[in-house]
């Protein structure tokens, strides 16, 4: 096992730690945002070519509302951003958001 630095945690532990920060936010994930129908919509993908592009759609949002050297509004506006995709999702996969 490679250790690094001074010899106090493994190589692949200090670059997992540099990258995911204790306390760091986490990127959202369809399953936080819908867990009651995110197996569903994931099962749905492979057969609704709109579905998927929607949901590439959901990542890249995700990715950017969660990338540190965005802005406070950028951030912001691709979360509300988000929330439009994750209707669409529904809307998409059958489902009704109830709102």
């Amino acid at each position: 096992m490679t250790y690094f630095p001074d010899g106090l945690v493994s190589r692949t532990l200090w670059v997992f730690l540099m990258l995911f920060p204790y306390g760091a936010k986490s990127m959202p994930s369809l399953e936080e945002d819908l867990p009651d129908h995110a197996a569903e919509i994931r099962r749905a993908l492979p057969d609704k070519g709109a579905l998927q592009e929607a949901f590439a759609d959901y990542e890249t949002a995700c990715r950017k509302e969660d990338a540190l050297e965005s802005s406070e509004v950028e951030r912001a506006e691709w979360a509300r951003i988000r929330q439009e995709l994750l209707a669409e999702l529904m809307r998409l996969s059958g489902r009704s958001t109830g709102s």
